[in-house]
């Protein structure tokens, strides 16, 4: 499969090992007609930007470097933090009216907006290995927050990585995916969700985005590994965001869908 663009990078801006020109010239030798930039949101410890501000100057830099971009579109985005059970963010509304594209996913170390939210979601997660009573309470948060991030933020474009370090009920959030037209990610940074997560998925009958989730420039438009999961599991290609013959971001974006024509 060919694919348009790839929608989840990390720059050094957060816990990425390239430049945002390193991205730029990876996409534009992938052959790619897009590429996103997708720092963490600040509240995860380590992972994420140092601040909310630091998307403006990635939106600089950007600009700084559009006379070397060829027939690339670069666009600006975040990956942000789930921080408690009801969808609550670490980016703000203001920024994300700023973004081009939302991505959104559960991590650990993330600062959670309450003690509660902490010991619900990252504490439960931690004791998933204790037995089956712990692993399913820990699924059943972990569930409910990836639900309600879905219903309780609208402009949410892409879901991603589903249930990697945070187990979840995937028929649950598939639906939740399908009913708010959020792509449910299939991620070639970390080979996840697993073959039967994705076969659920699909059975459900989620549209799905293709990403690399890159941290380094040789890993930029690296989308090997959905192409063949696509092709083993029969998954029809339309049902693929990305796929080269989509038409890339302004088919599927929520800004440019659901505002710029409005």
């Amino acid at each position: 499969m060919k694919f348009y663009g790839d929608y989840h990078t990390h720059s050094r801006h957060s816990d990425g090992r390239q430049s945002v020109e390193d991205i730029v010239n990876a996409a534009i030798n992938k052959g790619l007609k897009e590429v996103a930039i997708t720092d963490h949101g600040p509240l995860a410890a380590v992972i994420g930007v140092k601040s909310a501000d630091d998307y403006s100057r990635i939106k600089q830099e950007i600009e700084d470097l559009s006379d070397q971009q060829s027939d690339l579109s670069v666009l600006i985005g975040a990956e942000a933090n789930i921080r408690d059970m009801e969808g609550t963010l670490d980016i703000d509304a203001e920024l994300i009216e700023e973004l081009d594209i939302l991505i959104a996913g559960l991590h650990p170390y993330t600062l959670p907006t309450t003690i509660k939210d902490g010991w619900d979601i990252m504490v439960q997660n931690s004791l998933r290995h204790l037995g089956r009573k712990f692993r399913d309470k820990a699924v059943t948060a972990n569930t409910k927050a990836a639900v309600e991030v879905i219903y309780q933020n609208p402009e949410l474009d892409i879901l991603s990585h589903p249930g990697l370090f945070f187990k979840v009920d995937i028929e649950e959030v598939a639906r939740a995916c399908i009913k708010n037209d959020v792509l449910f990610e299939i991620n070639c940074g970390h080979k996840h969700p697993p073959i039967s997560d994705i076969i659920e998925a699909n059975r459900v009958g989620v549209d799905f985005i293709i990403n690399s989730d890159s941290h380094f420039p040789n890993t930029v438009g690296n989308l090997d590994y959905g192409s063949w999961v696509v092709d083993r599991l029969g998954i029809d290609e339309g049902k693929i965001a990305n796929n080269r013959s989509g038409g890339g971001y302004k088919k599927w974006s929520k800004k440019l869908k659901y505002y710029a024509y409005s």
